[in-house]
């Protein structure tokens, strides 16, 4: 799989970078160190955020300002006379494929539009590809590394290493397997309630099965695993009365049409009396039914509801409303969605807190959650409570005959399904079930009181008849109501079941997930443990202070020790390392995992990382970059392009530009409202300055130029053919002078010819000793020392130029091993 450098970059009318109609057209080479300088305010941030909006479709200063700002404003450039961006980039796959280009533009309504003018078939699709996290990094990416939470930390470490979609998925299988929300989410305990239910009423059937059973057949029920067989026995014993007869022949129980044996009974002795028995005896059986509603049960299943309202209540005092609930999980959506970084400060008021506000937002909505489900447990409670199944079955029974319009049943359901039933509410339905019962027991004793009237006044035989045919109607009833309680009961605990085994699945998916990221997050840590510890090494120069990433076992976060700071191990890096420290320790580990990574982009872009180093460990981090980091160096080693404004870089800069392996441009202009201009930084620059204002006559212009320009020539010969100069000369600025650098080279190419180890040839030699130097000093140092320069015209003046190119060219030679021979510096005096 191919893997991308950048290789051009070009902004129009994008933030501080106006070049309307002329775009800041920048070239990168993959196989050099790419530097960028520009002083404050000069559009170098302007550069890098175009990136970032080309790669990811957002700039991230932007994305932290409030909504009040209207960040969609401050995209395209407010100089900009269309008020429009554009960027096009160029990357260069690394397997030398073609080149593939693409053109990121932005409207003035904010329209981001994306195409690709070398015929790329998924331009959008292959920018998602560069969305690596070592690829755009700036100072602040680093010190968040440091200053973030660990868990914080340990993500975004893990998408640095190429496991975001692994932590991604983790902290989904995290969130779905929290043993509470798949509980309230799969209604597992609405479910079991259901299902228990089920099985208590079915034990009430059951007892009216065994009682009416006895009744007609005489003889206890005594095997419930038989009711098949008992049916049958019921049947049976109803048969064999005379008169019955008929009513069963060739029928079973489920068959049997009790209105039929009724008419047959009523038709055996006809009057008023034997049907108001028949009523009464239907009327003391519907009352008894009523009875199987045992008191404690209601009154146990009241008491644990009462305690549900009183926690609801509780629960509810702790919370502040709806408005609050909703100011809170808007809060949350902020925080997560990451428009809000600061912890302890208060995204409303801005006011600083005392804690983090993450976990403010997680209690409060918490207490919400809570409360919601207590809210469903008293819905759930009632819903399958025996309480509830008793006022409904009074209310409806014709034998109490309660008036529509007194009843409550409806109400009290809306209410305890919603959760929201009072405590005054709660009394009622206690008082009316009371109630209920009262008048039941009264009915019950009336219809008792008259059936012994009327059985007294009918033939016993008859009566006794009656009786047993209508615990027959009640036995088939009770059955019918018993198999289908059964059956709701196994389906609600099947459901259970499948849902419980769900639950354990995806529980143990993410364990096992997460078991399985922490290895493999753990072994890439490994990978790049002794590399990122050599990259701090060798910016700080420090061998007793020794950083450490340790990942916490099955757990995303990450911490940073220092497993030896001064001879004392496993001690807090956050605690005890400056500003500077931390950040190369960050610098290091991005790096590190950088040059381990095999995503799609082979380039690292730099943006002022180096703020809060010294000259020293500035220099360190470049030489770093250069020597060890960089594609030309290291077959693994990635294309970077470094942008700072340090003055001091600016040097470095310039003085590496005359390398190959080293592309430096600079910006110039005057942003925002006019063009940034950009200025190659090749090792010339001086020398076009000068000839530029020598052709237009310029000559007081190009003098000093002319000095500086021999400097650099000079200190260049130095530095590159490894001239020894004196200690003084080596760290003071002051005494690198024209003087001493020709001493130093003179003196040097002396011992060498006198040991007869000079590289240079015969005419360098002579070139140098007899032509360059006499030329360089008696015609343009001289003069200018005595102040007499102002006698040179600037014909003179070019042909100090072409003296002091020659005068390089002497320590230059044709390598011939390359075809075309290629011009090259010589190693040393003594060795090409």
């Amino acid at each position: 799989m191919p893997r991308y450098f950048l290789t051009r970059l070009a902004i129009e009318g994008f933030r501080g970078i106006n070049n309307e109609d002329a775009p800041l057209d920048l070239k990168f080479k993959p196989n050099s160190v790419n530097s960028v300088f520009a002083v404050n305010g000069n559009g170098k941030s302007s550069i890098f955020e175009a990136l970032c909006y080309a790669i990811y479709g957002t700039v991230p200063k932007l994305d932290s300002l409030q909504l009040v700002e209207r960040p969609q404003d401050y995209y395209c450039n407010r100089f900009h006379s269309k008020n429009a961006a554009v960027i096009e980039v160029e990357f260069e796959p690394d397997d030398g494929t073609a080149p593939i280009a693409i053109r990121i533009e932005r409207d003035s309504s904010g329209t981001r539009t994306v195409n690709s003018p070398s015929g790329h078939p998924d331009p959008k699709g292959f920018l998602e590809t560069l969305k690596e996290a070592f690829a755009l990094l700036d100072y602040r990416t680093f010190m968040r590394f440091i200053e973030d939470t660990p868990l914080e930390r340990g993500r975004t470490f893990s998408a640095l290493l190429g496991l975001a979609e692994y932590s991604d998925c983790r902290q989904a299988l995290q969130s779905a397997s929290d043993p509470r929300n798949l509980t309230f989410d799969l209604g597992i305990s609405a479910l079991s309630a259901e299902a228990e239910a089920a099985r208590s009423s079915a034990k009430r059937e059951l007892g009216t099965l065994r009682k009416t059973y006895e009744e007609v057949t005489g003889t206890p029920l005594a095997d419930i695993s038989r009711l098949d067989e008992s049916t049958a026995e019921v049947a049976a014993a109803l048969s064999n009365v005379e008169i019955l007869r008929p009513s069963f022949a060739g029928r079973n129980l489920d068959e049997i049409n009790f209105d039929e044996i009724k008419t047959a009974i009523r038709n055996e002795e006809t009057g008023a009396k034997r049907q108001e028995l028949i009523e009464v005896i239907q009327s003391i059986a519907t009352l008894k039914s009523l009875a199987k509603h045992e008191v404690a049960a209601n009154k146990k299943e009241q008491t644990d509801i009462g305690e549900l309202i009183d926690e609801r209540d509780r629960l509810l005092s702790l919370t502040r409303g709806d408005l609050f609930k909703s100011l809170y999980e808007s809060a949350r959506t902020l925080m997560s969605q990451g428009d809000w970084e600061h912890e302890e400060i208060c995204p409303l008021c801005e006011s600083e807190l005392s804690s983090s506000i993450t976990v403010h937002i997680s209690d409060q909505l918490a207490q919400y959650a809570a409360t919601a489900e207590k809210l469903t447990e008293i819905g759930n409670k009632w819903k399958t409570s025996e309480w509830k199944t008793c006022v409904a079955e009074h209310e409806s029974s014709p034998t109490l005959a309660i008036d529509p319009k007194d009843q409550n049943l409806t109400r009290l359901e809306a209410i305890f399904a919603a959760g929201s039933v009072s405590k005054s509410d709660f009394s009622f339905a206690v008082e009316w079930t009371a109630t209920l019962r009262e008048k039941a027991a009264t009915a019950l004793e009336a219809a008792e009181a008259r059936k012994n009237v009327l059985e007294k006044e009918l033939p016993p035989s008859l009566v006794e008849l009656t009786h047993k045919v209508e615990s027959g109607r009640q036995f088939k009833d009770a059955l019918e109501l018993f198999r289908d309680l059964s059956r709701q009961e196994a389906e609600k605990r099947a459901l259970v079941a499948v849902r419980a085994r769900w639950k354990q699945f995806v529980s143990d998916a993410a364990e096992c997930f997460a078991n399985a990221e922490a290895a493999q997050s753990g072994t890439r840590i490994n990978r790049i443990d002794a590399e990122y510890k050599s990259n701090f090494r060798e910016i700080m120069q420090v061998g007793d202070v020794v950083p450490d990433l340790r990942r916490t076992a099955n757990s995303e976060n990450l911490q940073v020790q220092l497993s030896n700071f001064h001879g004392q191990q496993n001690l807090s890096a956050g605690a005890l390392l400056s500003e500077s420290y931390r950040n190369a320790f960050a610098i290091s580990v991005f790096l590190a995992a950088a040059r381990k990574h095999s995503g799609k982009p082979r380039f690292v872009v730099l943006d002022d990382v180096t703020s809060s180093f010294d000259a020293g460990h500035q220099l360190k981090l470049m030489e770093l970059i250069c020597t060890k980091l960089q594609h030309r160096q290291d077959a693994d080693g990635l294309q970077f392009i470094v942008l700072s404004h340090d003055s001091l870089l600016e040097k470095y800069f310039d003085r590496m530009g005359s390398r190959s392996s080293w592309n430096h441009n600079k910006l110039q202009g005057m942003p925002p409202m006019g063009a940034i201009l950009l200025q190659a930084q090749a090792a010339e620059r001086l020398k076009t300055k000068v000839v530029s204002h020598l052709r237009a006559g310029q000559v007081d212009k190009a003098k000093p130029l002319i000095r500086q320009y021999l400097e650099y020539k000079l200190l260049q010969i130095i530095r590159i053919v490894d001239i020894p100069v004196p200690i003084d000369f080596a760290i003071k600025d002051t005494t690198r002078v024209v003087s001493r650098c020709l001493h130093a080279i003179e003196s040097h190419i002396k011992i060498h010819k006198k040991a007869g180890s000079l590289v240079l040839t015969p005419q360098q030699i002579q070139d140098f000793d007899r032509t360059h130097v006499p030329a360089i000093v008696g015609n343009w140092v001289s003069h200018y020392e005595t102040g007499s320069g102002s006698s040179l015209s600037a014909h003179m003046l070019l042909g100090v130029i072409d003296s002091i190119d020659a005068l390089a060219e002497c320590f230059r030679y044709d390598d011939t091993s390359a075809s075309p021979p290629e011009r090259k510096w010589y190693k040393s005096l003594d060795n090409r």
